[in-house]
C-alpha cells in the first residue's frame, strides 16, 4: 500500500436546513433498516424518488411532505412538536437543551473524508477511506452530498451483486434499470462520460468476493471522467491487497487507488469542543469523552441526545451517564 497517497484537506462544511419530515425519513431508512422500496410503496412514489429525497437531492412539495408525514405517523415515528416561543431554543445559560441545537464540530476525520471526496471529484481519481464503525464516515458523506456536489452514494451489503449494484447506480443516475449487466454497464459509462459524477460506495467492506469491486474499477476506467471512493472499515484495505495477490485483475484495482485515508477516531480535544455547550459535570464530560473515543462520534451523539432528552438543560451527571450505559449496551 506504499504507493497510496494521503490527502490532508481542511474544508468548512455548512449543513443545509432539512425539513423535519425529510430528516426523520432519512433516519428510518439509513439507521433503522427500513428499505427504500418499502417506503416508496407506502407513499406512492418510485424508489429513486425516495433515494433522492432522503439525500436532499429532490424537491419537496407540500403533497410529498404530507405523504411522508402520514407514513411516519403510521409507523410511530412522528410526533407533533409543541409551539416554542421565539428565542426559546436555548436557555439563557447558553447550554443546549436538545441534540438538534448542537453545532457541527469539524474533526480531523471529517476533514480527511471531505478532502478525499473533493480530490477524487475534481481530479477524477480513485480513493479509499477506512475507519472503525462510528467514526462519522457516513455522516460526513451525507453532509457532503447535501452541498449538491454531484455525489452518488451506494450503500453496499453482504447481498450486493454486480447486477444489483449496477441497478442501484442506474437508478441514482436517473437511468432505466432494465437490461442485462452488460447493457447497464454501457448506459452508466455513457452517462458518466456525458455528466461526470463522484461515485461513493459506502460499507464496501461488506462486499463478498471481488466481482463487484472489479465492476466498479471497470466503470472508473472506461468512463475516464468519474471519481470513485470506496469507504468501509479497516478490513477493506487488507482485503483489496489480498485480492491483488491472488487475482491479476484485482491488482489493477489496487493500482488505481491514488488517495487513501485511514481514520483514527475523535480526539480528546475534539470531544471537548463537541461538549463545550453541554451542561454536564466534569465527571460526566469525562465519561462522554470516553464514549466518543472508544465507540465513535456516532455513539457519542446518540448518548448525548438521550441524556439531553432527559435533562432538558439541567446538569448531566456522571451517574446519569453510567445509568445510560447500563440500559443501552452500545454505550457501556
Amino acid at each position: 500500500m506504499s504507493m497510496l497517497q494521503a490527502v490532508e484537506t481542511t474544508m468548512d462544511v455548512t449543513m443545509e436546513n432539512w425539513s423535519r419530515e425529510r430528516e426523520v425519513l432519512r433516519q428510518v431508512v439509513t439507521e433503522e433498516g427500513t428499505t427504500k422500496a418499502d417506503v416508496a410503496r407506502a407513499i406512492g412514489v418510485s424508489r429513486t424518488v425516495v433515494s433522492r429525497y432522503i439525500n436532499n437531492d429532490y424537491g419537496e412539495s407540500e403533497k410529498l411532505r404530507k405523504s411522508v408525514r402520514a407514513y411516519l405517523i403510521k409507523i410511530g415515528r412522528w410526533e407533533e412538536k409543541p409551539e416554542v416561543a421565539e428565542g426559546a431554543a436555548e436557555p439563557e445559560t447558553g447550554f443546549i437543551t436538545s441534540i438538534n441545537h448542537l453545532e457541527n464540530v469539524s474533526t480531523s476525520d471529517s476533514e480527511r473524508v471531505l478532502g478525499i471526496c473533493r480530490a477524487c471529484r475534481d481530479n477524477h481519481e480513485f480513493g479509499m477511506i477506512t475507519g472503525n464503525p462510528g467514526t462519522g464516515k457516513t455522516f460526513t458523506l451525507d453532509m457532503y452530498r447535501q452541498q449538491g456536489n454531484g455525489i452518488v452514494t451506494i450503500t453496499c451489503d453482504e447481498t450486493s451483486t454486480v447486477k444489483s449494484t449496477l441497478v442501484e447506480i442506474s437508478e441514482e443516475l436517473g437511468l432505466s434499470s432494465r437490461g442485462t449487466s452488460a447493457k447497464l454497464m454501457k448506459k452508466i459509462i455513457r452517462e458518466l462520460k456525458r455528466n461526470p459524477r463522484l461515485l461513493v460506495f459506502d460499507e464496501a467492506d461488506l462486499l463478498r468476493g471481488p466481482r463487484v469491486l472489479e465492476a466498479i474499477r471497470a466503470i472508473y476506467d472506461k468512463s475516464k471522467s468519474a471519481g470513485v471512493v470506496l469507504c468501509g472499515n479497516h478490513a477493506l484495505a487488507q482485503r483489496i491487497l489480498e485480492y491483488a495477490e491472488d487475482r491479476p485483475e484485482m491488482a489493477r484495482l489496487r493500482d488505481r487507488i491514488g488517495y487513501y485515508q485511514k481514520l483514527g477516531g475523535i480526539s480528546e480535544e475534539e470531544a471537548s469542543r463537541f461538549l463545550a455547550h453541554v451542561n454536564a459535570t466534569p465527571e460526566a464530560k469525562e465519561l462522554l469523552t470516553s464514549i466518543g473515543r472508544q465507540r465513535g462520534i456516532r455513539q457519542l451523539v446518540k448518548a448525548l441526545g438521550r441524556l439531553l432528552d432527559v435533562t432538558r438543560g439541567e446538569p448531566i451527571t456522571g451517574d446519569l451517564v453510567e445509568e445510560l450505559g447500563r440500559i443501552v449496551l452500545s454505550f457501556a
